[in-house]
């Protein structure tokens, strides 16, 4: 379209000096004349009285040179302007068709335009959009928050999900809440910066992969069973011992305090259980990692001890509270924990051991998982977080838990990463972000 815009300016340009030459050249003629001597002169003068009779001609022939000309830069001009009508409009019928619903807003945040995917996404009319805030589309937190986001960004350039795109939660008009998969970009027209956002609703792809995770962690809880029943076998016999001793004559009061407590121990890691196995579907919260980490130790580490394995943890109690389920988190980090475990028992080593820590970093909390195992193959590469890729398949491995560790884990905003060197053990990092202060 700009290279039709362009040629025909380019030719009325072109006739413009030539008319502008021929000007010039008058000029020159003149100031010869006057600067001629008088027998030169007089000879000049005869041969412009032949001239003056073919003035009205000369201006004639130039009239209807630059009218054809103005004609045709009309006809081009014409012809552009219709082939980039034609263009626009196959574009906006593009936007009108997509299935994916596509929001533009100006940089104050208000709703320049709103396809029909859109529309019926989320429920409104076009007229009930158009000139709104577009954060009438979203819940709390973020209906207050995003007019912040969207100044900071203009004023620092800081990008957090403008190039980027991300799960969030949409708002519907009749104010229930569904999940979404965003992503934004940034234009500008005539000096003015727009953004247009891509909307696609996830809620059958959320189902699904909460259904693969239970499937997951019921997997996960059989895998645990031998460990759990051993760790609630130690604290049974206990209670069966004091008992006994009671029966004989033994003081009761130390006994019973006895019983109470290796009760309690049997009640944690009951509830501890049940809890990883339900079908959690509550919000995302403000989840104490220290508190998670504790609760899984309970579940495996007994069963560790007597494979020889060895757990160094390092989660100090003071970190910051992270935005996530905690189910969620429990189930990603016993993942990455039972995978450590079945890479030690598969190589020799004198020394089994795994590194569980933690700490503040960028904005969010990062928690990893290393073993002195023998790594992963180099083939696998970033491959080992997809679907049905597995180390494990002989031995019963789905080839899902890495893949829907990496899916909870995005979802929430945050990254799961893999260093690995062939006998040099393997380090998960996750990072998630920090819960809102309020």
């Amino acid at each position: 379209m700009v290279a039709a815009l362009v040629t025909p300016t380019a030719r009325c340009v072109d006739r413009a000096l030539a008319i502008a030459a021929v000007a010039a050249g008058s000029a020159a003629f003149a100031f010869g004349i006057a600067t001629m001597p008088g027998a030169l002169l007089l000879a000049s003068a005869a041969a412009c009285a032949g001239l003056a009779t073919d003035r009205p001609r000369s201006r004639r022939r130039t009239r209807d040179a630059v009218q054809t000309a103005v004609r045709e830069v009309a006809h081009e001009r014409a012809v552009a302007l219709d082939s980039a009508a034609k263009h626009a409009a196959r574009w906006q019928a593009i936007v009108d068709t997509a299935t994916e619903g596509i929001v533009t807003i100006d940089s104050s945040g208000l709703i320049e335009s709103v396809n029909d995917a859109a529309l019926r996404l989320f429920g409104f009319e076009a007229a009930e959009l158009l000139g709104k805030n577009v954060s009438i589309l979203m819940p709390e937190p973020f209906h207050s928050e995003h007019d912040g986001y969207l100044r900071r960004y203009l004023t620092t350039g800081e990008k957090r999900i403008i190039g980027i795109g991300r799960e969030v939660i949409g708002l519907r008009k009749d104010r229930t809440e569904f999940p979404i998969d965003l992503s934004i970009g940034e234009g500008a027209t005539g000096g003015r910066r727009f953004f247009t956002a891509v909307i696609r609703d996830i809620t059958e792809r959320k189902d699904m992969q909460t259904k693969l995770a239970q499937t997951e962690r019921l997997a996960a809880v059989g895998e645990l069973a031998a460990g759990v029943a051993h760790e609630i076998n130690n604290p049974i016999n206990t209670i069966i011992n004091c008992a006994q001793l009671i029966q004989d004559g033994d003081d009761p009061l130390s006994n019973c305090t006895v019983i109470h407590e290796e009760g309690q121990r049997i009640a944690d890691i009951v509830r501890d259980l049940l809890q990883f196995a339900r079908d959690d579907r509550d919000q995302a919260q403000p989840t104490a990692l220290a508190e998670v980490v504790a609760r899984t130790r309970r579940l495996v580490e007994e069963n560790w001890k007597r494979h020889g394995i060895t757990l160094h943890v390092d989660t100090p109690d003071t970190l910051p509270l992270v935005q996530a389920r905690p189910q969620q988190v429990q189930q990603v980090l016993l993942n990455l924990l039972i995978n450590a475990k079945d890479a030690l028992l598969q190589c020799e080593r004198d020394v089994r051991r795994v590194w569980l820590t933690a700490c503040e970093a960028d904005h969010g909390v990062a928690f990893t998982v290393a073993d002195n195992g023998p790594g992963t193959p180099p083939a696998l590469g970033t491959r080992i977080f997809e679907p049905f890729v597995t180390t494990k398949r002989a031995r019963g491995g789905t080839g899902l838990g890495l893949s829907i560790s990496k899916s909870i884990v995005e979802g929430y905003g945050g990254t799961i990463e893999l260093q690995s060197a062939p006998g040099e053990g393997a380090k998960f990092r996750v990072w998630l972000p920090l819960a809102p202060l309020e």
